[in-house]
């Protein structure tokens, strides 16, 4: 039986990948095989909205949603409020269901990368929920998760870095991952782009 415990993060070091996307950078020292893996690999149309099976995408305030990023045959999850012409743009992207009970250490990495994002308001967020029912984003408790986020800094934009190693061990039973990002498309300073790609988790023992 698991011990509960609080989430612990253990950071790693903040190293650009190469190229706009990481396709083949997503192994980690010590990790077996992966509990869940998302690389978005499925939809083929660059700047439609995100459509997978079993994955909630979500404008919370304005129309904006999560969109497919597909460059130099890479892709990702991608979320701007670039040219939306609404004041405020508020999305998740969340994960399907992912059961806890069949590993001890489970561990969540992802890959995540900034352009012309230059204010903490123009923000990426990560949370997890155990209550989440698959459809209302708003009813469900979402627990904010802390994780290292790209550097803020233009000669940065588009590279990818490790978000670090989160512990998921204290879960059990379903839970669910979220990414919500916010930003304006009437504000220049809150118009930047997040990216997301390889999503995993994995047993670290």
């Amino acid at each position: 039986m698991k011990n509960y415990k609080k989430i612990a993060l253990v950071f790693i070091a903040l190293l650009p990948f190469t190229g706009c996307s990481p396709e083949n950078d997503i192994k980690i020292a010590e990790s077996t095989d992966y509990t869940f893996f998302q690389e978005f690999l499925s939809n083929t149309v660059d700047g439609n909205d995100i459509n997978i099976e079993g994955w909630t995408n979500y404008a919370q305030t304005g129309t904006v949603k999560w969109k497919q990023g597909i460059y130099s045959g890479s892709k990702y999850a991608e979320f701007t409020s670039y040219l939306s012409g609404q004041a405020t743009n508020v999305a998740w992207l969340i994960s399907p269901a992912i059961n806890m009970d069949t590993r001890d250490h489970e561990t969540l990495a992802f890959d995540v990368a900034q352009a012309y994002v230059s204010s903490a308001a123009n923000s990426i967020e990560l949370f997890i929920s155990t209550d989440y029912n698959g459809t209302n984003v708003m009813s469900a408790n979402w627990q904010p998760i802390p994780f290292s986020t790209p550097p803020l800094v233009y000669e940065t934009r588009f590279q990818f870095f490790s978000s670090g190693l989160i512990d998921l061990s204290s879960y059990t039973g379903n839970i669910y991952i979220a990414f919500k990002c916010k930003g304006s498309g009437t504000n220049f300073s809150l118009d930047g782009t997040y990216e997301v790609d390889n999503i995993r988790i994995f047993d670290k023992k």
